[in-house]
């Protein structure tokens, strides 16, 4: 995954992340553009599931993307 600056479209570099819960990452991240020099934090979180975990974890609690909630209730109304 690339991501860009938010002003020159240049590559950021990560710089250091932290995970204060399991579903979020907060990333800190440098524009490698010296002439721009913009830094900052971003947030990337897990926002839905789209296929369940094989070896689930009790702590995480991620949504079902409705398009797979449907597909669940009509396997187990089938």
């Amino acid at each position: 995954m690339r991501i860009t600056c938010p002003h020159c479209r240049s590559r950021l570099a990560t710089r250091t992340s932290k995970r204060p819960i399991p579903a979020l990452v907060l990333v800190y991240a440098q524009c490698t553009n010296l002439d721009c020099g913009w830094g900052g934090k971003m947030q990337l979180e897990f926002a839905t599931t789209t296929a369940p975990s094989r070896q689930p974890n009790p702590d995480v609690c991620i949504p079902i993307d409705p398009s797979l909630r449907r597909w669940v209730l009509e396997q187990i109304n089938d």
